[in-house]
């Protein structure tokens, strides 16, 4: 008698628990551990589950609060006239700090987060104890040039829906065209269905990415800089110094002159995602930074 062997299911990466906040008509965020506030601020196309390997280590010492901001990779959509410009998501920032009641918050951002942050801290540094920043946009590039043609494509009508299309082909996630820029270390299974699942499902989701991607420009990050030479409070900037492509090094050197005190780190073996591909290095740089 044959014994018949069962093909193994693959096991699909699993989201973070979420609560719901009463902003802009609900906007989902993660809520870990007890301490002194730490927010999480994500890039374009991803969410908060980002996050999910560094907050099981930071929320032994702090509370961590993740949000998802409605820029392409989160669950809930946001009402079409919700302003999703740098202005805009900064505001919704405001109102979700706000809304959970936080005081002297710490901010850590990353990828097109840091531009929002960045805007943010220009607009309400009264809100902010210290800022932690990853690869991202400074001064004149927002959005990194790679990506700089998705300002223009997403007002064109069926880009959005082609450009989900695309995403369900995981075997070519990985590819430099589409996401391969940003991690070493993530999986197609982790980028299909944590970061890019509810933008290949949900029109409503892609439209909030549409406004969102429409309204990247360094006309916010180059005045957001101008007002950050005021800004006093510490500010550590942790880089992945492999990030040739997209935000190569000399850019966290540019984001260290905006600030009068502003301290470079380089993570090694490290892109875009730094949270990713060196969760362990990236979460003691932060606790020691706010141990300080």
């Amino acid at each position: 008698m044959r014994t018949k062997f069962s093909k193994k299911k693959r096991i699909q990466p699993e989201s973070l628990k979420r609560y719901i906040a009463e902003v802009k008509g609900g906007i989902q965020y993660v809520d870990e551990g007890k301490g002194p506030p730490v927010l999480f601020i994500h890039g374009a196309l991803s969410n908060a589950d980002t996050w999910r390997k560094i907050i099981p280590l930071i929320s032994k010492e702090c509370r961590c609060i993740a949000i998802d901001l409605p820029i392409g990779g989160h669950y809930l959509p946001v009402a079409d006239h919700v302003c999703l410009t740098p202005t805009g998501i900064a505001e919704l920032i405001r109102e979700f700090i706000e809304y959970l009641e936080l005081d002297n918050v710490t901010i850590v951002s990353n990828d097109t987060g840091g531009a929002y942050v960045q805007v943010f801290a220009s607009l309400f540094p009264g809100k902010i104890n210290k800022l932690i920043f990853s690869n991202c946009e400074v001064l004149d590039i927002f959005p990194p040039s790679k990506f700089k043609y998705l300002t223009s494509a997403v007002k064109i009508p069926g880009f959005n829906f082609i450009l989900s299309r695309v995403f369900m082909f995981k075997k070519i996630l990985k590819s430099e065209l589409i996401m391969g820029l940003l991690s070493f270390k993530i999986t197609t299974d982790e980028l299909y269905h944590l970061y890019l699942h509810n933008f290949i499902q949900d029109k409503r989701i892609r439209a909030n990415f549409a406004s969102a991607a429409r309204a990247w420009s360094p006309v916010y990050t180059l005045a957001a800089a101008e007002k950050l030479k005021n800004f006093t409070n510490p500010v550590l900037i942790l880089w992945g110094n492999k990030d040739v492509e997209l935000f190569p090094l000399k850019m966290g050197e540019a984001l260290k002159g905006v600030f009068p005190d502003a301290v470079l780190v380089e993570i090694d073996q490290a892109r875009t995602y730094i949270q990713e591909d060196q969760p362990e290095q990236t979460a003691k740089s932060i606790l020691r930074f706010i141990a300080q």
